[in-house]
């Protein structure tokens, strides 16, 4: 996962932390774990940012499993 590339997908859309981690559902401690790779996040969760993102399904790809 590239975790550079997804954090600067969240700025270009001007969205912080707070708001991705209510798009999917989490706690922002919650979000933090997981944006800075303590914790892995979810598939759901995944396809939850990517669309609260309007994130292309190659952006996904190359974000996500990349």
């Amino acid at each position: 996962m590239n975790l550079s590339k997804l954090k600067g997908i969240i700025r270009e859309h001007n969205k912080n932390y707070i708001q991705c981690a209510n798009s999917i559902g989490k706690s922002v401690a919650s979000f933090n774990s997981k944006i800075n790779g303590k914790v892995a996040f979810t598939i759901a969760e995944l396809e939850d940012l990517g669309n609260y993102l309007e994130m292309t399904d190659n952006e996904k790809i190359d974000v996500f499993l990349h």
